[in-house]
C-alpha cells in the first residue's frame, strides 16, 4: 500500500509583504535578494539561486518554481510585496525598470513613461 506525502507548502503564502515581517527579517531578506542580483548581474548563476532560497527560507514563502524571488517596485502603491520573479510584470520609464506584483498590474498597470 502507498502512502501519500502532504507537504506544508500548501498553507505558505505564494507573496508576503516585508511590513509583516520583523524589521530584522525584512533587512535580512532585502540584503539576500540584493546579493542574488548583483550575482545573477555577473552571471553567478549558483550563488544567486542559493541567495534566493536562503531568502525563501527566512520568510517561509512558498517556493516558487522558478526558484527566484521579485520584489514589487509599483511606484503608484508601494506595496513591496516579495513574490515569484515568474509572476512579475516589468516595464520600462526611461532608463528605469518597474516591476509590479500581480495585484498591482491588475489594479493599476503601470506602462511607463508617465
Amino acid at each position: 500500500m502507498g502512502h501519500a506525502v502532504m507537504t506544508h507548502t500548501q498553507n505558505q503564502p505564494r507573496e508576503i509583504h516585508p511590513h509583516r515581517l520583523s524589521a530584522s527579517i525584512a533587512a535580512q531578506v532585502n540584503e539576500l535578494l540584493d546579493q542574488a542580483n548583483e550575482c545573477a548581474d555577473n552571471r553567478e548563476l549558483a550563488a544567486s539561486a542559493i541567495l534566493h532560497r536562503q531568502a525563501i527560507d527566512l520568510i517561509g514563502i512558498r517556493p516558487p518554481v522558478s526558484g527566484e524571488l521579485a520584489r514589487c517596485t509599483c511606484t503608484n502603491c508601494y506595496c513591496a510585496a516579495i513574490f515569484d520573479a515568474a509572476k512579475a510584470r516589468t516595464h520600462m520609464d526611461g532608463s528605469i525598470e518597474f516591476v509590479q506584483c500581480e495585484t498591482c498590474a491588475d489594479e493599476h498597470r503601470l506602462t511607463g513613461d508617465e
